[in-house]
């Protein structure tokens, strides 16, 4: 049951006594809220870093819902009553025991106890409880594409907003942004509107395996399609051509598509091979399978054409289906499955069932609209920032890690990258096992967070058209400091 009441107070007696399963006890109270004071990051960053949750959980956070609640060391700092410090003076803020664990999505628990408690974000920019400023890399984890608070996607979603936001029928403005997206995707004839990408996903497995009446799924280790399980499926190691070749050999007969990321965001960082998206296509083909190309993080962040544009899909090398995603809305909850006419026909004739009531929700149709506006405006000199701006955070972060001693690789096109301070760099993953947060990166993100710069768990680091010269100049400065001082404590 998640309903108990927790205290994390380390140094609770009271607590203790009772073994962390109720309320504090009677005329205890939490030490104040007070802030961090010591040299940043503290005492020996790579060796000694701080004790933290993520000890426990990998930033993937395979944390399951039956997962007891008497251990107490894992999940007592995620049931606070009250803001208090640890030992190093960090506060944690509040969480409410009507969130489980203090967060609505595992991926925020990877950010650990320190992890922020947002009041606002605007441009570059989230503030914290204390009103605390962050240059933000998150951005919404990838959905937020022309930064925080946009006007222009505040003044679409306003004026919707007195139009009223559910009224169960098509829009003329739902069919205006599901034209002008199909002509931004070379080969893709028809959409439909979703929520969000988990159910995208799942619409485009229905619709693979009712065109070609075969279950079996081929998809690669490392990469993510959602929450909810594929169904019978084949986990290959991404950009193995000659796995994949022996896939089709074993399996040809039984197979309905292949799911793809076209880049590994949230796994390592690892673009395709070259050749190897034209191989999936080319082996869809002769043995009549369905090419699924995921872009639920590179659908309009890489490119206007996402990867099918940034990676030459198109013509005959382009997919049968595409989910494009979350930037969609710079945040409003939207996103598209496209595909060729044949296969969306499905939907139409209701030989695949699709239903969904926030379907082509009134909100995120006026944010989606608003964004394609802007990328028609500024056009490729809005990713050519993008990508000028993530190439030289990757640079020089690789320069700033040899200056200090500290093994740092970068991986990614840049609007989206990757970022490793391993010795060893990580290796495509060959399985599912949760890539897990390295020690000297957890302490470098800390530090990070400290010098008012957030960057997510694990490696990835996003960046949106309102990030500055400015931020990525201070961003440098801040990441300077803290892997000297890595580098001086290893």
């Amino acid at each position: 049951m998640l309903s108990r009441t927790f205290c994390n107070h380390q140094t609770c007696p009271k607590a203790r006594a009772r073994n962390l399963t109720g309320a504090h006890a009677a005329g205890h109270t939490p030490a104040p809220p007070r802030h961090r004071t010591h040299p940043l990051p503290p005492k020996n960053p790579y060796t000694a870093p701080r004790p933290n949750i993520l000890r426990t959980f990998t930033f993937h956070l395979s944390v399951t819902v039956n997962q007891p609640l008497n251990d107490t060391q894992t999940l007592a700092p995620y049931f606070d009553t009250a803001p208090e410090a640890d030992d190093t003076g960090f506060v944690r803020p509040h969480t409410r025991q009507g969130v489980p664990v203090g967060a609505s999505a595992n991926w925020r628990l990877a950010q650990g106890p320190d992890r922020i408690v947002a009041t606002r974000a605007s441009g570059s920019r989230v503030w914290d409880e204390h009103n605390r400023a962050y240059i933000d890399y998150v951005c919404g984890h990838g959905t937020v594409l022309l930064g925080h608070a946009d006007p222009d996607v505040n003044a679409a979603i306003a004026a919707q907003l007195e139009l009223g936001i559910q009224t169960g029928a098509t829009s003329q403005r739902e069919i205006q942004l599901a034209d002008e997206l199909c002509a931004a995707m070379p080969g893709m004839d028809a959409l439909r509107f979703h929520i969000g990408t988990t159910a995208a996903v799942q619409t485009a497995l229905k619709i693979a395996r009712v065109a070609t009446s075969r279950e079996l799924i081929v998809r690669f280790a490392g990469q993510q399609h959602g929450n909810l399980p594929l169904g019978a499926a084949v986990v290959l190691p991404w950009n193995d051509a000659g796995a994949l070749r022996a896939a089709f050999t074993v399996h040809a007969a039984s197979i309905a598509a292949v799911v793809a990321e076209p880049f590994m965001a949230r796994s390592g960082g690892f673009e395709p091979a070259p050749g190897f998206l034209g191989l999936v296509r080319q082996l869809c083909s002769t043995h009549q399978a369905v090419f699924i190309l995921n872009e639920s993080i590179t659908g309009l962040r890489i490119d206007f054409q996402g990867a099918i544009g940034k990676y030459l899909l198109t013509g005959n090398l382009g997919p049968d289906l595409v989910i494009s995603g979350q930037s969609l809305g710079n945040g409003a909850p939207v996103s598209a499955l496209a595909g060729r006419a044949q296969l969306m026909g499905l939907l139409v004739s209701n030989a695949v069932p699709h239903a969904g009531t926030f379907s082509g929700s009134s909100v995120g149709i006026a944010a989606g609209l608003a964004v394609m506006s802007r990328l028609r405006v500024r056009g490729q000199g809005l990713y050519q920032a993008l990508h000028n701006r993530g190439r030289t955070l990757m640079a020089e972060l690789e320069i700033l890690g040899r200056e200090s001693g500290v093994p740092v690789t970068a991986r990614g096109p840049g609007p989206v990258f990757w970022l490793d301070l391993a010795n060893t760099p990580a290796a495509i993953p060959r399985t599912d096992t949760p890539m897990r947060e390295h020690l000297r990166y957890e302490s470098f993100r800390l530090g990070l967070l400290d010098h008012g710069v957030r960057v997510l768990p694990g490696g990835a680091w996003y960046l949106s058209e309102a990030h500055s010269d400015t931020d990525v100049a201070v961003t440098l400065e801040a990441a300077r400091t803290v892997l000297t001082s890595i580098g001086a404590a290893a």
